[in-house]
């Protein structure tokens, strides 16, 4: 198992409950879980990768992530 950035699974995570909850459609996924990485100041052009994401949303409420954006840049040291 990898080592993903916090922020990027913390919307992961806050996309799944907005679906369990029915606050979203799965149709809305995408894009609510671009919101929400855009309110941790992270913004991705990767359209493949939160597809992906979605998807593994959609399949299990307790998804976590395998990989990052590949235009993704931390804003904090991973170690420090």
């Amino acid at each position: 198992m990898g080592t993903y950035d916090a922020d990027l699974q913390a919307a992961v995570d806050s996309a799944s409950v907005a679906l369990d909850a029915h606050v979203i459609t799965a149709d809305q996924l995408v894009e609510h879980l671009r919101a929400t990485l855009a309110e941790r100041d992270v913004e991705t052009a990767d359209d493949a990768w939160l597809e992906r994401t979605a998807e593994g949303i959609r399949g299990d409420s307790n998804y976590l992530i395998d990989s990052e954006p590949h235009d993704f840049t931390p804003h904090h040291d991973p170690l420090g």
